[in-house]
């Protein structure tokens, strides 16, 4: 039995996508060689192990320029100004499928189907919505969506943690994401989201396009964001407090994006296969640890001119942290999504 062509047929019919010949080309797998019913057989092809499907490219330049990068092979490389030597792990292989029903499915309160994408940490995903819009899924994130829903009317997703999206255009069905304490609406854009669990805010980088954002805390506004910009919202999902002094803290803050000298963006330096540093000063390098681990970085004054030197491809944050302290020794101390460093 053909499990994997069956698969992809059953999904089609279930989206509606199938074509009638590929509608007669099920029917007949369905029914050779044995009396199994489609429920028999849907449920034992479920059950197998998941098989990775061809790579699909997404043909801009942007991504092509990523999916090279995610390909370079990982060298031997040397920890901070002592030259301790640091042998880096193997690269990290990013999976690429071809639809999010082959990772997960489960039944809403409606009983409608909802496809879930779930990745472990220190993992990435390579996800092509029915749409053709390309997400890049980083490590302990989530993205689910409804198969029936999506397309109809909008195409909305749900994400918790942190993704890159490549969204196609399609003005008649807006493209919505729901993250924690805001809803992102687009046409057709680049752009990355980061709302994990326990952040203080949730933080929107355009890349291109347009995009406009409102929020839990007053969704009569709506909020545009312009390309090189990045948009931080308060993570509460209640009216923003005043502070001890009277003052009101602001509902969201918009900066500009700034890549470094080796036109790395830090918002997007998780993307890649592995993080490579030369001799640079702390300073520097947290933001890129912080997009690399999705953390924030709080660094004592004394270290901030302290230099490393390394490559980081599946290490863990911890492991990480104790590499470099065998150069210039620190303590670390880790609480949810917030690191602290002292000298």
């Amino acid at each position: 039995m053909n499990t994997e062509r069956i698969w992809v047929l059953l999904a089609k019919r279930k989206s509606g996508e199938a074509t009638d010949d590929e509608l007669a080309e099920l029917n007949d797998l369905l029914h050779s060689g044995d009396e199994n019913t489609e429920n028999e057989i849907a449920e034992k092809i479920w059950n197998a192990p998941l098989q990775p499907l061809p790579e699909m490219k997404a043909g801009e330049d942007l991504w092509n320029r990523i999916e090279k990068a995610i390909e370079e092979p990982v060298t031997k490389s040397f920890v901070s100004i002592r030259m301790i030597r640091w042998v880096a792990a193997a690269a990290v292989v990013t999976a690429i499928v071809a639809g999010a029903f082959l990772l997960g499915r489960q039944k809403d309160g409606n009983n409608t189907f909802v496809q879930k994408v779930v990745t472990q940490p220190s993992s990435k995903r390579h996800i092509v919505l029915p749409d053709g819009t390309n997400v890049w899924l980083n490590g302990s994130s989530t993205l689910s969506y409804s198969s029936k829903a999506f397309g109809e009317k909008y195409r909305e997703v749900k994400l918790i943690g942190e993704a890159f999206f490549d969204v196609t255009k399609d003005a008649q069905h807006p493209f919505i994401i729901h993250a924690s304490s805001i809803n992102i609406t687009v046409k057709g854009t680049a752009f990355n989201v980061k709302a994990f669990p326990g952040q203080k805010n949730v933080e929107t980088s355009l890349i291109r396009g347009l995009v406009e954002i409102t929020t839990l805390q007053d969704p009569e506004r709506k909020i545009l964001l312009r390309p090189n910009e990045k948009i931080a919202v308060s993570a509460e999902k209640e009216p923003v407090k005043q502070t001890e002094d009277k003052t009101e803290q602001p509902l969201f803050v918009i900066s500009k994006l700034h890549v470094d000298e080796k036109n790395i963006l830090p918002e997007t330096v998780w993307m890649n296969s592995s993080l490579s540093f030369d001799n640079e000063s702390l300073e520097q390098l947290a933001p890129k640890l912080e997009g690399w681990f999705s953390v924030t970085l709080h660094v004592d004054d004394s270290m901030k001119h302290e230099h490393f030197t390394g490559t980081i491809t599946k290490e863990t944050l911890q492991e990480t942290l104790e590499a470099m302290k065998l150069s210039s020794p620190f303590t670390y101390e880790i609480k949810n999504n917030e690191v602290w460093l002292h000298k």
